[in-house]
């Protein structure tokens, strides 16, 4: 009877061990500490890990199980619009309806879609939600830090099913008013619209590293079976390390950053990040953005850059030469890594001496690089669950 309690005891502190935060982040967010040394603690309900989630107590939250908010709020049927992205004559998958109460280019129809998807849990401040293994799942509803919280972390946690036959369907994580997040080995499979979106406030400083964003689905926007709706990140003042992702199948935004909607000011480093089977467009850059990109791997992308991020006002450095990955050394203090094309649309070569010199200001943020030939295999065996 001893034997089996201290087994059983050793089997629970065993799993909050390693359900424990691994590692810190780098990059912008670095300092991000979540619930920091807060005992960390197994929801019992949904009703429960809403509450803690929400609540102001700096927790370690572990997800050990499949959370399913699919059908806890219920359903609505309204209208939705059809569109030639909805028909996809000739395409290779079902498109998407568009939940709005206007359809001025298309024909409106009648729609049901569930409402959890909808309405995203607002995470309170100083959280670590954590996966156990590859156990942990958020099913049918999204994460959102807004109106002033910050110090969180989102690791080895599968956000999925948030009503993927619809545009408008749902957010996986929403950024806005927020500062000092780390978004690391998480996996978006199955989002009605984006996997990660900043609001009109804020994001602040946020490293989003070693995540799997899955566009595999049977109801796309570009009907070819790849997920439109990938990083669209607009906020007001925020700096993004974006290290060691797997961005596969997908058709866009892929991210799409910056906006003149107001003025907003984004920094983003780019640095070894896979994207592979991109059917559309990988960067969408807007202006007012400072945007450094090296050390990234284009394997089968339509288009690795848009015409239109050429033309829109941001600061763009691209490393796609040796000249310009040499040029590093007296802003940056090193040598940036050049960006690799496989099988994938044209790379353009922007290389402002400006860029530079405004990355300089932040060096001490500026994530390492690896060489380039090793994007492929390195992020493949690391980015996503389970491999923390």
């Amino acid at each position: 009877m001893k034997s089996a309690i201290l087994y059983s005891l050793l089997g629970i502190f065993s799993r909050h061990a390693y359900a424990q935060v691994r590692g810190s982040p780098q990059g912008f967010a670095a300092g991000t500490t979540g619930g920091g040394t807060a005992t960390p603690q197994t929801p019992s309900s949904i009703t429960e890990l809403k509450t803690w989630l929400t609540d102001s107590t700096a927790r370690v939250i572990l997800i050990d199980r499949t959370w399913d908010f699919t059908d806890t709020e219920g359903s609505t049927t309204g209208k939705c619009c059809s569109t030639r992205t909805t028909t996809c004559s000739g395409g290779t998958s079902q498109g998407q309806l568009t939940i709005t109460d206007s359809c001025t280019d298309g024909t409106a129809v009648s729609c049901t879609y569930k409402n959890a998807p909808r309405t995203p849990i607002d995470v309170g401040s100083n959280k670590s939600i954590v996966g156990v293994g590859t156990n942990g799942v958020i099913k049918g509803k999204g994460l959102r830090v807004r109106g002033g919280n910050k110090n969180v972390i989102i690791q080895n946690v599968h956000i999925t099913g948030l009503n993927p036959e619809y545009v408008w369907g749902g957010d996986a994580i929403t950024l806005d008013g927020a500062d000092k997040v780390w978004i690391d080995h998480n996996k978006f499979s199955l989002i009605g619209r984006q996997m990660i979106v900043s609001g009109w406030g804020a994001a602040g400083h946020v490293t989003i590293s070693n995540n799997e964003f899955d566009g595999v689905t049977s109801w796309s926007s570009g009907c070819n079976g790849k997920h439109y709706w990938t990083l669209l990140l607009l906020g007001a003042q925020d700096w993004y390390t974006f290290s060691g992702n797997y961005v596969h199948d997908v058709s866009g935004r892929a991210p799409h950053m910056g906006t003149d909607y107001d003025a907003s000011t984004i920094y983003f480093h780019g640095v070894n990040n896979y994207f592979k089977n991109v059917g559309g467009h990988a960067f969408d850059i807007d202006t007012n953005t400072n945007v450094l990109l090296e050390g990234n791997y284009f394997d089968s992308v339509t288009t690795p850059m848009t015409s239109d991020s050429l033309t829109k006002g941001g600061v763009i450095y691209s490393t796609a030469t040796v000249a310009s990955a040499g040029a590093c050394t007296s802003q940056l203090g090193y040598i940036c890594e050049w960006n690799r094309l496989s099988g994938s649309g044209s790379w353009p070569d922007l290389s402002p001496a400006t860029a530079l010199s405004r990355f300089a200001a932040y060096k001490s943020s500026l994530v390492g690089h690896y060489g380039v030939a090793d994007v492929p295999s390195t992020v493949v065996a690391n980015a996503g669950v389970g491999k923390i």
